[in-house]
């Protein structure tokens, strides 16, 4: 039980994953669901708990880490912007731009001088002429202008190291505030363990919805159902791109999901496409998939957005209470004066 408490997030994110297993399971491996079936109930005769138990909880944890991981790279890969004309396009909202804006906004005022010498002071002064109006960094387009001397691209390049320096300067502020014990953390280990559970949620329902939609668009005859594959096409060519031109040291996360998802849509096109022209010849073979409802897909788009919105809302709320809990223990120690009696 001690285990389980502390991998809790872990089991959950695991578990929010079943459900597009199953979908992958029913798609491209329905042969294989009956003895899926006949597999559980000769679990269930073996009178076994402690062992189903333990083989459940690797299996929940095992996937867990595995989708915490893609996940936490998916809301925070810079790999995917791409140059149009003088417009930079790229995901606006991501871990890095929301801890750049959250940084920037809770900034102390400059006539509040700390009582006790502050590390951070030099970066945080440089962080905060570079950008003093708080420009939201986290745009989905930028306007870029070359530098004639170095010929960069100077609007990139500024917003690249603001998210660099709020990055360094929250890093060293939430490391200062969990040596403080698990006591005085409580709530921040709270906020930390809802973002991980509500983007492991988010990273499921989008794979989830993506399969759902594949399904549906597949009983379409119309040669546009085709063009649903660039939704994962070009980002994974975008992103595989600039992945291994900038950084390739790094594991390919968003490009391996992304690829994988244009492959397993193609796939299921493409049996759908085989099965309604042999039809003639397997007229059960068409519809042993089944349909899908437009329900089920609009619920998983709603649950993706809504875990979306979570997970941002609850950012913005963790890295505030790190930067407000940094300054309080440092910048302004409440100092308690004990007395004896005489």
């Amino acid at each position: 039980m001690g285990a389980f408490s502390i991998a809790f997030d872990t089991i959950i994110v695991g578990s929010l994953a079943l459900p597009w297993v199953f979908l992958v399971i029913h798609l491209f491996f329905s042969n294989n669901e009956l003895r899926i079936g006949k597999l559980l109930e000769w679990v269930s005769k073996q009178n076994q708990p402690a062992v189903a138990g333990v083989l459940l909880f690797a299996l929940a944890y095992s996937l867990g880490s595995a989708v915490s991981r893609i996940a936490q790279d998916f809301f925070d890969d810079d790999d995917l912007h791409f140059r149009v004309s003088n417009y930079l396009f790229r995901v606006g909202v991501t871990e890095s731009s929301v801890r750049t804006d959250v940084s920037c906004h809770t900034l102390p005022a400059k006539s509040a001088a700390p009582k006790a010498p502050d590390p951070l002071a030099e970066k945080r002064e440089t962080f905060k002429n570079n950008n003093p109006d708080c420009t939201y960094t986290g745009r989905w387009f930028v306007r870029q202008t070359v530098d004639p001397i170095t010929n960069q691209l100077i609007t990139a390049k500024w917003i690249s190291e603001q998210e660099d320096g709020a990055e360094e300067i929250f890093r060293f502020q939430e490391a200062a505030v969990l040596l403080q014990g698990t006591d005085a953390t409580e709530k921040l280990r709270q906020f930390h363990e809802q973002i991980m559970v509500l983007r492991g949620a988010a990273f499921n329902a989008m794979l989830a919805f993506s399969l759902c939609l594949f399904w549906w668009v597949s009983k379409f005859q119309s040669p546009l159902r085709w063009a649903v594959l660039l939704l994962y096409l070009f980002p994974g060519g975008v992103t595989t791109w600039n992945h291994y031109r900038g950084h390739p040291n790094g594991p390919p996360f968003m490009e391996f999901t992304l690829l994988i998802l244009a492959a397993a849509g193609f796939r299921l096109l493409w049996q759908r496409r085989a099965r309604k022209k042999g039809a003639l010849q397997e007229p059960q073979a068409q519809n042993e998939r089944g349909e899908i409802r437009v329900a089920y897909l609009l619920l998983s788009l709603f649950l993706t957005v809504a875990a979306f919105l979570g997970w941002w809302a609850t950012q913005v709320l963790y890295d505030q209470q790190v930067i407000y809990s940094y300054r309080a223990s440092s910048e302004s120690p409440v100092k308690v004066i004990m007395l004896s009696p005489k």
